[in-house]
């Protein structure tokens, strides 16, 4: 796995999570240090990524898009 396709495994690991996920956790799972993890956050925060650092891990900011549904009735 390349550098590219390990932070998009992050990026959809952090988005399935509601809860932080500790950068060990992260690198346990993708088989690198967790100062590799700590690089590939810093590279996804500077491509645009909202990923915050907690005591208990890291969180990524999910978009909350609402939808507005207008339903009219025109009459004669």
């Amino acid at each position: 796995m390349d550098g590219a396709d390990r932070r998009n495994e992050i990026l959809r690991i952090l988005e399935e999570n509601d809860k932080p996920v500790s950068g060990l956790a992260l690198s346990k799972e993708l088989n690198v240090s967790r100062q590799v993890i700590v690089q590939d956050m810093a590279l996804l925060r500077a491509n645009g990524h909202s990923i915050y650092s907690t005591n208990r891990g890291y969180l990524i900011e999910k978009k909350n898009e609402a939808v507005r549904v207008l339903k009219t009735i025109h009459s004669d």
